[in-house]
This record gives C-alpha cells, sequence and structure tokens, in this order.
C-alpha cells in the first residue's frame, strides 16, 4: 500500500520490472521454495537474502538468475524446487493480525465483482490483506485497488504483506477517501 500517486497517474506500469525476462528468477521477484517434504517458502528475492528452513540455507544470490522450475540445493545438499507462487501460495504466506479471507471466498468475491485488469475497487477494511491481495490480483497491472483501515497496527501489517508484490496497485489514503473519488 502507498500514499504515493497511482501507477497509471504516474506512468509506470507495476508489474514491468517482472515482464523483462518472465523465464528467469529475477531481483525483486517473489519466489516460491517447494521443499522435497512439500513444505512451502514464498521469498522475496534480492541479492543478499538468505533464506533459513529447517532444510538448509539457500541463498538468493544461488537462485537469482535461475530458471523458474529449477531444482536448487540448500548449503546441506537438501533440494527443493524454485517456482513463481500461485494467488494462493501468496494469501496464505501472510502474517496475520487479523482473520483473513481465504483464497475460496476471495475467488468467489472477485467473480462475483466481475474484476479484471483495469477494475478500480474500493475495499473498506483492509485487515492483513487476504482480500486486497486477491483484489489486486485480478485488476492487476492497469486497475487499483483503494483500500482503507482505520487501525494503524493492523495497517501496518498489511503495509509490510503487501509491500513487496502488490504495493503500485494498492492505495491507501483516508484524507482522500473522506473527501471522496471523484475523478478517479
Amino acid at each position: 500500500m502507498t500514499e504515493q500517486p497511482s501507477p497509471s497517474e504516474q506512468g509506470l506500469n507495476p508489474l514491468a520490472e517482472q515482464q523483462t525476462d518472465r523465464r528467469h528468477v529475477q531481483t525483486g521477484d517473489l519466489a516460491m521454495l517447494f521443499t522435497s517434504d512439500y513444505k512451502r517458502y514464498v521469498l522475496h528475492m534480492h541479492p543478499e537474502g538468505v533464506t533459513h528452513t529447517h532444510l538448509g540455507i539457500y541463498r538468493h544470490s544461488a537462485l537469482i538468475g535461475q530458471p523458474w522450475g529449477a531444482a536448487v540445493q540448500s548449503q546441506i545438499g537438501h533440494a527443493a524446487l524454485l517456482l513463481q507462487p500461485s494467488l494462493t501460495d501468496l494469501m496464505k504466506s501472510l502474517k496475520r493480525g487479523t482473520q483473513i479471507i481465504y483464497p475460496k471466498d476471495a475467488a468467489y468475491i472477485v467473480h462475483r465483482l466481475s474484476l479484471h485488469a483495469g477494475s478500480r475497487v474500493i475495499e473498506a477494511g483492509t485487515g492483513s490483506g487476504g482480500l486486497t491481495t486477491a483484489l489486486a490480483w485480478a485488476v492487476m497491472p492497469t486497475g487499483l485497488v483503494y483500500t482503507h483501515e482505520v487501525r494503524p497496527d493492523i495497517y501496518q501489517v498489511a503495509r509490510e504483506n503487501l509491500a513487496h508484490c502488490l504495493a503500485a496497485v494498492c492505495q491507501n489514503d483516508a484524507r482522500r477517501y473522506r473527501r471522496g473519488l471523484q475523478g478517479q
């Protein structure tokens, strides 16, 4: 979530970085490690990043540049698949400060609202960002989700959850909402 002008107002495509090479893991991508014991770890890739698991350490610098679907090894030799996370993976990996809406319910809401790329959505009550994630996923890359959370502590949890993947399509500006969204 951001308090800056929308991507369309800035002339930005929130997915532009990720569209340069979709076959290989890039810095800034969200990735998922799927381990041999069926555990899933959603990661925000950056060169200095390190993910510690019960099966060893996976250094992001060794993962960046790998093709999606590659089998990778921890420093102690345990294998994992390097995959692009699905919407369900993202929603289930959120830190929770409140009850979240789960993927099957979020899919129903997105369906009933007939959301598509370019749609604009107003959400009251961001919570941990579970539904916000699904809404943003549905309206990307040119749509926007205007979301509002009154509790600062819960807003901070949602902000952190959405920061790595969906901040460019989510906005939270209570002052503007009180005035209305005319002309948006």
